[in-house]
């Protein structure tokens, strides 16, 4: 028997090396089977996969308020650019329309009226004089309402105040002249020396002095020239004072009055009487010949008496008619006295001092 040595190749090697070889080629493409299964079923397109896309739709439209910038912008810009267009073409808003009455000049304009708009300029340049002159004029023109003459009146008063009443002198005011007192002056003595037809009175007043007798050489004076005139309003019980004469006559302030009873007041035109002015006169009663003192407190007619007497055909037959003080405030406004105008003590006190005798008129309408 020979060896499995002699016999160059032994079937038990030979056979166990095939087998094992065949073994290892098995394994082999089992490995290469599962990796390819692996990765087909890896990359295979499968119904997941294929529902990708709409989650990145998904993403699209959440981001696609920003990645629309053409839409937002173009509201904007399109607001942008038309509010130029809005105030060019279109301004007259209704809004703004209907705030004008509360907010705008319109309203004032339309409250003062075009009959006073240029008097209403002229006194907001700081031009006083004109003011004064362009606002008396529509005042006595008789083209103002009711509203519109009290309103003229009440900014005329305020003019007064500055331009007659106060010591300051306007270069332009034709009125009002400035004097230096000189040694031995006396202010009834400058009143006649200037030819002033006001009481000297008002001289003192106007410049604030206290005592007549305390002025003093150098010293600067405003004097007023008048004269003065009023006109009496029977309808309103107002007493209306006017500076100067013609076209440059100007207003200057108003007062409350009481008139006759049972209308007994006279219509017509009057001059102050001369001689007739008096400070804390005596008054007999026409009724009843009562005798009242000048110093007797209960005597009617106050402290002032300014006689009146007519100076055309219906009047000047009339006697015993003046303006005067009173006792009975409360009556003023009314119809109370016997035919005189009564007026309140300190009215009546300013009056008798711009009053002049045989140059102011009166006029009773």
């Amino acid at each position: 028997m020979a060896l499995p040595s002699q016999g160059g190749f032994s079937s038990l090697r030979g056979g166990g090396m095939y087998r094992r070889r065949r073994r290892r080629t098995g394994v082999t493409w089992l490995f290469v089977g599962v990796v390819v299964v692996g990765l087909t079923w890896m990359f295979w397109p499968d119904s997941d996969a294929l529902e990708l896309p709409e989650p990145m739709i998904e993403i699209s439209t959440v981001t696609e308020p920003i990645a629309s910038p053409p839409v937002l912008p173009t509201i904007e810009v399109k607001e942008v650019i038309e509010p130029s267009d809005h105030v060019v073409v279109a301004e007259p808003k209704p809004a703004i329309e209907e705030g004008t009455p509360t907010v705008t000049p319109v309203p004032l304009a339309a409250t003062t009226s075009l009959n006073l708009e240029a008097g209403m300029q002229l006194l907001d340049n700081g031009r006083m004089v004109e003011a004064r002159l362009q606002l008396s004029n529509a005042l006595k023109s008789g083209v103002l309402s009711e509203n519109e003459a009290a309103q003229a009146r009440g900014v005329l008063t305020d003019i007064s105040d500055s331009l007659v009443f106060a010591p300051a002198i306007e270069h332009d005011d034709p009125y009002s002249i400035e004097y230096i007192i000189r040694g031995g002056d006396t202010l009834s003595g400058i009143v006649q020396k200037m030819g002033l037809q006001v009481d000297w009175r008002f001289i003192q007043r106007i410049n604030g002095i206290k005592q007549a007798s305390g002025i003093r050489p150098g010293q600067n004076l405003k004097l007023v020239t008048g004269p003065f005139h009023a006109i009496v309003d029977k309808d309103s019980y107002r007493i209306d004072l006017f500076l100067g004469d013609g076209e440059d006559q100007v207003f200057v302030r108003s007062y409350r009055v009481g008139l006759g009873e049972y209308d007994s007041t006279p219509l017509g035109l009057f001059k102050v009487r001369r001689h007739s002015k008096l400070v804390n006169p005596t008054w007999i009663n026409p009724r009843t010949r009562e005798f009242y003192s000048a110093d007797n407190p209960e005597n009617p007619i106050g402290e002032r008496w300014i006689g009146l007497e007519g100076i055309e055909e219906r009047t000047k037959d009339l006697s015993g008619l003046g303006i005067h003080g009173t006792i009975e405030p409360q009556t003023i406004g009314t119809q109370a006295s016997m035919g005189c105008v009564r007026m309140h003590s300190a009215d009546v006190t300013q009056v008798y001092e711009m009053l002049s005798e045989g140059v102011s008129t009166v006029e009773i309408k």
